[in-house]
């Protein structure tokens, strides 16, 4: 069996946007019109694609793909964290969070702004960005705190 690394499960449809995803040297998620962009200028890519998949499911698997990548490489790159923060900041920043109201749960921002705004992507980007630090650092913590199923168990 040949060794395909990361590719293992890519069929060959899907090969060329692959290589293309690689080839971007930006640290952000692929964008719609640079995706029809590009499957404008590749059309025989296109017509392959569009035969078996809908156009949401191109956009989604396409970033979803290049969002892959750009875990990849910044797991080569090292831990992202290199700051020390200390216990004074921690404390402010806790302090700012006690000032800030909680959102009530009757306001839905994603139904409040059009999604076709600025505003709307700019907070999409943002969250995603909060959700991928939040789990880099779950990963980090996680090599120093045993989880809570293992505490106690002591082979019984």
């Amino acid at each position: 069996m040949e060794n395909f690394d990361h590719r293992f499960q890519r069929t060959d449809q899907w090969k060329p946007v692959y290589s293309w995803l690689e080839t971007l040297d930006t640290d952000e998620v692929v964008k719609s019109k640079e995706i029809i962009d590009w499957l404008t200028e590749n059309s025989d890519v296109r017509e392959q694609l569009n035969s078996r998949h809908s156009r949401y499911h191109l956009m989604h698997y396409i970033k979803k793909c290049h969002m892959k990548i750009l875990k990849r490489k910044e797991k080569k790159k090292g831990p992202g964290f290199t700051k020390n923060v200390s216990v004074s900041e921690v404390k402010k920043s806790e302090d700012v969070k006690k000032l800030v109201p909680v959102q009530t749960t009757d306001f839905n921002f994603s139904t409040a702004v059009p999604k076709d705004t600025e505003l709307y992507k700019a907070k999409q980007t943002e969250a995603l960005q909060k959700y991928e630090i939040l789990v880099e650092l779950e990963k980090q913590l996680s090599m120093h705190f045993p989880k809570p199923g293992n505490i106690g168990n002591k082979g019984n």
